[in-house]
């Protein structure tokens, strides 16, 4: 922890009950965010968020999209004490069980937890949005699929011109602008197994505790659902993944056919954008860690990418991008970011 940091945070807690609390450091994640978790002997454990505004992080979009989640009856941490301006939180601590974990377990539970994660989107898809969220339209996504092209292309494969730019953003806009024509709904947009945490101790749709959420924006009803499924950190069961699909579709009464296609969509857009940020993470942020997951996105590109109206946008990826195998990986891996 940086010295100003750490001096900031001591003037934070001092202020609050739990200025005694035993601080012991999280992994940090993808983001500039780091998590201590406050040990207390007057109390609960509580977490820290400490997220830096020098990095560009918010705390009062994690407080604004709190309230709303909140307010539609899904389970998100209590928040005790906050500095918005220093960027501090104190919040509730939802414990260990992160699904991605408690499953290697309890598998036997993977079913009645993605039912239960299903019954949350199923529930953002009928409440009532955020008129003034920011909107993850088909041009905020087209730019961030471009990820793939200036970073994994460009440092796995060392490719990177303006006429290949130009036939993917084509490409990509085309297949975008089909599906984003429906209204939007407050999405997540990164509803996956390691931002939820199973809380037994609750009931129905709140036994799933959600972490991550500051990004929320007004986006396709698809896109969770396929972060959900089509998870890059951990293979969902097919029997489950029909069986959430199908429950999405029935509660919320989108059109089948319709709704698989925009699915696809969203999730090969996703894939795209993380073949990209992972490949920053590794190059830019020597989180080298992040390229062991390259090959299971590529993976599910692919998969994306089967669906028989998307093959002009699968054969260029097929024929531009190559698989993350052991030389990209290695290209990557010894890059520095210009």
């Amino acid at each position: 922890m940086k010295s100003d940091r750490k001096k900031l945070i001591d003037t934070f807690l001092e202020k609050t009950f739990w200025k005694d609390a035993q601080r012991v450091k999280f992994a940090s994640d993808a983001s500039k965010r780091n998590y201590y978790r406050l040990h207390s002997t007057k109390d609960s454990d509580r977490i820290l968020m400490d997220a830096p505004p020098e990095f560009g992080e918010n705390v009062a979009k994690f407080i604004k999209a709190n309230q709303f989640l909140e307010r539609i009856g899904l389970s998100v941490p209590k928040i005790y004490n906050r500095d918005i301006r220093n960027g501090f939180l104190i919040l509730e601590d939802f414990g260990d069980n992160v699904f991605t974990d408690f499953l290697l377990k309890s598998s036997q539970d993977e079913t009645s937890f993605y039912m239960s994660a299903t019954d949350n989107l199923i529930t953002l898809y009928h409440a009532e949005i955020d008129c003034e969220a920011e909107h993850y339209d088909h041009c905020e996504m087209l730019n961030t699929s471009l990820l793939s092209i200036d970073w994994y292309l460009k440092y796995g494969s060392n490719i990177l011109t303006s006429e290949l730019r130009n036939q993917f953003r084509v490409l990509m806009g085309e297949v975008l602008s089909k599906i984003m024509t429906r209204p939007m709904i407050m999405v997540h947009r990164d509803f996956h197994a390691e931002n939820l945490i199973w809380l037994k101790n609750r009931d129905g749709k709140q036994r799933v505790g959600i972490l991550d959420f500051q990004d929320m924006m007004l986006g396709h009803p698809a896109y969770d659902l396929a972060s959900l499924l089509n998870d890059v950190r951990r293979v969902v069961n097919e029997d489950v993944r029909q069986k959430c699909f199908d429950h999405y579709v029935k509660n919320t009464g989108v059109d089948k056919d319709a709704f698989y296609y925009a699915f696809c969509i969203c999730s090969a857009q996703r894939n795209l954008r993380i073949l990209g940020v992972f490949t920053r993470l590794a190059v830019r942020d020597a989180k080298k860690h992040y390229l062991t997951f390259l090959p299971r996105v590529w993976k599910n590109l692919l998969q994306d990418l089967s669906h028989p109206d998307l093959i002009d946008l699968r054969l260029f990826i097929q024929n531009i991008f190559t698989a993350p195998n052991k030389t990209i990986l290695a290209n990557i891996r010894d890059s520095n970011a210009d």
